[in-house]
């Protein structure tokens, strides 16, 4: 259908907008750190494999997903991703709360035989689904026997780097790296189904494909017409061009600021509301909307774009931190003055 359009005609048409998103295979920190796959893994090409240092993702409206055995239809949340520098060092006895309901706890250590051993219990909503003892220098992995009809499918990964004893008077304690866990609430993407102003055109397990089939989009002079969940487009405020943004806001929970002179006070900082803006789109005259997309469509693969996006609140101090610095700076002269006097 050709684009209409123009600065007079400010619609997208039913059928004219879409969203595409498709998966990517990404290695596990684990393989990539130490060259040790995962029990279920994925080999290069999504193959599902009885090991594998590669799982797939993707972007789902400026969320990221993993894609269940490869399938981009079926997504589940990424819990926990432990970057490569990160470590979790537990006691003999503690839990570790990885979120949503899913617990590690340290059962039991042996620093007294050759590899050391941990025995590791893994909950969910404090029952057990999974104990195991695990040699230093191995990887804990808990496959699931089935979520949402995929079979074997690995939901928690573990590194057990180091058993030692701590100093004198303690007790034992595992290090733990390159750990990994998604939840088991799979959003089973099927055609026809609906999210905000788009319906699901195409399920597939390489992609899936959305499109505005039965809504038209306003993109009237100075607004901010929702999509889907966070997604938006801005229209500029001009009546002589039209001219448009997909956007995406998110709320950005900045670190405590630490004062440190006679004692030590701490203030939380102001919440920052971030702007993840994309190229806008200008349209003063009969234009499609992407010139690498034919007959008007839109193809923005939003998705795909998470890493280049750019977030306003990346670089922009809120107007509340000048006050902060200055604060700090009177504070530090201050105590520089008392010093001299005395």
């Amino acid at each position: 259908m050709p684009s209409t359009l123009k600065v007079n005609s400010r619609v997208i048409q039913q059928e004219n907008l879409l969203y595409n998103t498709s998966r990517t295979d990404t290695n596990y920190t684990l393989y990539t750190e130490t060259g040790k796959k995962v029990d279920n893994g994925l080999a290069t090409g999504f193959i599902k494999s009885t090991t594998g240092g590669k799982y797939a993702r993707l972007g789902w409206f400026g969320t990221l997903f993993v894609a269940v055995n490869g399938k981009a239809n079926k997504l589940a949340r990424l819990i926990k991703e432990q970057k490569k520098e990160e470590k979790q060092t537990l006691k003999l006895g503690t839990s570790w709360n990885l979120g949503e309901g899913y617990n590690l706890t340290v059962e039991s250590l042996d620093t007294t035989i050759s590899p050391r051993q941990a025995w590791l219990n893994f909950t969910k909503d404090g029952k057990t689904i999974d104990s195991k003892v695990v040699n230093e220098g191995e990887v804990y992995s808990y496959v699931e026997k089935s979520v949402s009809g995929e079979s074997n499918v690995p939901v928690f990964v573990t590194y057990v780097e180091s058993i030692f004893t701590g100093a004198e008077g303690m007790s034992a304690l595992v290090q733990l790296r390159y750990t990994w866990l998604i939840s088991q609430n799979v959003l089973d993407i099927k055609a026809g189904d609906k999210f905000g102003v788009f319906e699901v055109k195409e399920a597939k397990e390489s992609y899936v494909l959305l499109y505005n089939k039965d809504k038209s989009i306003s993109l009237d002079q100075n607004t901010v017409q929702p999509l889907y969940g966070e997604l938006k487009f801005k229209v500029a405020d001009s009546s002589t061009a039209l001219r448009f943004y997909p956007l995406f806001e998110h709320t950005i929970l900045p670190p405590k600021v630490e004062l440190k002179a006679a004692s030590t006070a701490t203030t939380n900082a102001p919440t920052v509301t971030a702007t993840a803006v994309v190229t806008p789109v200008s349209v003063s005259q009969p234009s499609s909307l992407n010139a690498a997309a034919p007959s008007g469509t839109l193809q923005p693969n939003l998705a795909q774009a998470e890493t280049p996006v750019k977030t306003q609140g990346d670089t922009a101090k809120p107007a509340q931190w000048n006050w902060v610095l200055y604060a700090i700076a009177g504070f530090v002269a201050i105590v520089y003055l008392v010093k001299r006097r005395v």
